[in-house]
């Protein structure tokens, strides 16, 4: 087959399945992506080569397109359509390109064979840069979050407006109205700019009101989990308290070994009757709570707090700002096997006109930063990773911050919060 006709016939296709390949790089791949990627990429230009009917390239090379997604992502029939719109736009874009630079520097329109400096230049910064704009902010996980609707409405959308603005623009072709078609080539590539620019607007706009949904529920599991904690812990103390008096009654009349024996238990049960007092009743609830499972897994919780003037914060925030902070610390800690590392350091006081509470701990793994707080390791992250956003949202809920700092293997915690005036 001649270079002319091989490149008339495929050129749209190996356009296409570039462009997909921009927008399915941040997807959850197939086992072997590589090999899947470079042969899926040759069966494809080769089928639409030696289809007989060059009239059938794009139709062929859309459905095409579907099927290497497909096959090289591990997503659904949903998301591979939704790659492939995008990726459309993309192409479109980079084509109205080449031909519009070719029209202003006054040069015959380009055909399917010219493949001259320019058409890589163009292919390379559009590429490049609809990959940081688009491709990369649209996937979240590994993967698109739209339900089935937004990705037909977003598929007809693209294809009606090319299909349109691609008729007019031959009928102005072919009325030899050089200025009509540069027009409506220039609103084909605003359209298709528009169009991705509106996919990433509204796939933040669902992430945003997801974290709203996510961090709701997660606010009202805190508060039944500081009720029950609350609960649990008076329930110890009042025991442990009527097990101190059932003691001293045996006391009289023992000997050495019982007495030994009454000392130890005594002791034992020690460590469940002691309530830290800090002047706020839910500061002492969760951090009594947390200090009870430090004991328990050899962690060294030290608390410095004075929780008066926590008075102003809702009980629910101090649950969350302190429950989340330290759960992290713990889970940080707790994987440390030299056991003098094993240190949190809690810190609570006022100071000109602010509240601050500080966390320390060490730490040994490395942390990955995104929009300035680190990203949960986890395979399975669930509800984790919000900890720490549960944290920053609470804070400015109040008017404070939160600062991060992570020097010489000392994570350190901080948030500020404003005292009201009174």
């Amino acid at each position: 087959m001649p270079l002319a006709d091989f490149l008339d016939r495929s050129k749209f296709t190996m356009e296409l399945l570039l462009c997909c390949m921009l927008f399915f790089w941040p997807l959850k791949k197939r086992s072997h992506a590589p090999w899947r990627m470079g042969l899926g990429f040759l069966a494809c230009v080769a089928a639409v080569a030696l289809q007989p009917l060059s009239s059938l390239q794009f139709p062929v090379g859309f459905l095409l397109a579907g099927c290497y997604v497909l096959f090289c992502c591990d997503i659904s029939l949903t998301d591979a359509l939704y790659c492939m719109a995008c990726a459309y736009a993309t192409q479109h874009f980079m084509f109205l390109t080449h031909t519009v630079i070719h029209y202003l520097l006054g040069r015959p329109q380009p055909g399917a064979e010219d493949l001259g400096p320019c058409y890589f230049l163009v292919a390379v910064v559009v590429g490049a840069a609809f990959y940081l704009l688009f491709a990369r902010r649209l996937a979240g996980d590994a993967r698109y979050h739209l339900d089935t609707r937004r990705v037909l409405f977003s598929v007809v959308v693209i294809l009606a407006v090319v299909l349109v603005l691609s008729l007019a623009a031959s009928r102005a072709a072919a009325a030899g109205n050089p200025d009509l078609l540069l027009i409506c080539r220039l609103y084909a590539m605003f359209c298709c700019l528009f169009f991705l620019w509106v996919q990433v607007s509204q796939v933040n706009q669902l992430r945003l009101e997801r974290e709203v949904v996510l961090q709701q529920y997660l606010r009202s599991q805190q508060k039944d989990q500081y009720r029950i904690t609350k609960e649990n812990i008076d329930i110890i103390n009042r025991k442990c308290h009527d097990l101190k008096h059932q003691l001293s009654t045996l006391r009289p009349g023992g000997g050495a070994d019982r007495e030994r024996y009454l000392s130890e238990l005594e002791e034992s049960i020690h460590i469940y009757d002691s309530t830290l007092e800090t002047g706020n009743e839910v500061l002492d609830t969760v951090l009594t709570e947390k200090s009870l499972y430090c004991e328990a897994h050899q962690i060294n919780l030290t608390c410095v707090a004075d929780g008066r003037p926590l008075a102003f914060l809702d009980s629910t925030d101090i649950y969350t700002i302190f429950g989340n902070a330290l759960d992290n610390a713990i889970e940080s800690v707790i994987q440390l096997a030299d056991p003098e590392k094993r240190v949190i350091a809690v810190s609570v006081w006022a100071r000109g006109g602010l509240l601050l509470f500080q966390f320390e701990n060490y730490y040994e793994q490395a942390l990955t930063f995104e929009d300035g707080l680190p990203v949960t390791t986890k395979e399975d992250n669930g509800y984790h990773g919000f900890g720490i956003k549960s944290i920053r949202y609470t804070a400015k809920k109040y008017g404070g911050q939160l600062f991060i700092s992570t020097e010489r293997n000392l994570f350190l915690l901080r948030v500020t919060i404003p005292i009201p005036s009174k």
